[in-house]
């Protein structure tokens, strides 16, 4: 499993690719460390092709990243999206969230259909969903977050307070009627520079460099 919030490096995707289930001796289940393998892979045989393939390495990555915590979040998605959105906020441009809010109703139907049928000592299943709306809602915020960060740059040490306005502020340009308006993210962040962290494997960080150099306005469907 990749640190939380840290993306699964790209040798461990091309694994899932062949993975192959091992159950336990003698037995019908399979061991939980093993979830995200199964989950990836019935996801590609069943779900990925409704994917256009520019989307597709981002919506796999992100199912690896919800899957590693659906244990812990007791199948909740409401309880898992939010943090896990702010810890990657600092690592993905914004044409990360615009592939994920475009095909959110296909992954998590996805994951209340496939996720009972995983062969654990305990079955799991998703025990709360989260809507498109709701999502587009949090992705707007941390990309409004995103946006004040990057306006106050160079400013010194501001208030918590003063920050918080400025977000509040761009939020209300960037969201509007349960939508993000992605012309107006386009606006506010493609100026801005985009680097993968240093500390991430060489493919993945090509990928999020080619995904950041992507029009992005319509996500992926």
């Amino acid at each position: 499993m990749p640190k939380q919030g840290q993306f699964a490096k790209s040798t461990r995707t091309k694994q899932l690719n062949s993975f192959k289930v091992k159950r336990r001796g003698g037995g019908n289940t399979i061991p939980t460390d093993q979830l995200t393998d199964f989950l990836v892979v019935r996801f590609a045989l069943t779900a990925k092709k409704r994917v256009t393939p520019a989307a597709q390495e981002t919506v796999q990555r992100f199912l690896i990243e919800l899957a590693d915590r659906l244990v812990e979040a007791n199948g909740d998605l409401v309880q898992l999206v939010p943090p896990l959105l702010t810890k990657l906020n600092s690592q993905v441009p914004w044409q990360f969230y615009a592939q994920v809010t475009a095909n959110w109703d296909l992954l998590q139907r996805f994951l209340v259909k496939e996720l009972p049928a995983v062969p654990l000592d305990q079955r799991l299943r998703v025990t709360a969903q989260l809507s498109t709306g709701q999502l587009n809602q949090l992705v707007a915020e941390q990309l409004a977050q995103k946006g004040a960060a990057a306006t106050l740059l160079g400013r010194g040490q501001l208030p918590p307070a003063q920050t918080q306005l400025v977000a509040k502020q761009l939020l209300a340009a960037l969201y509007r009627d349960g939508q993000v308006d992605w012309q107006q993210v386009r606006a506010l962040l493609a100026p801005l520079p985009y680097q993968p962290a240093p500390d991430l494997d060489l493919p993945t960080r090509q990928w999020l460099t080619a995904l950041a150099q992507q029009p992005g306005l319509t996500g992926a469907n």
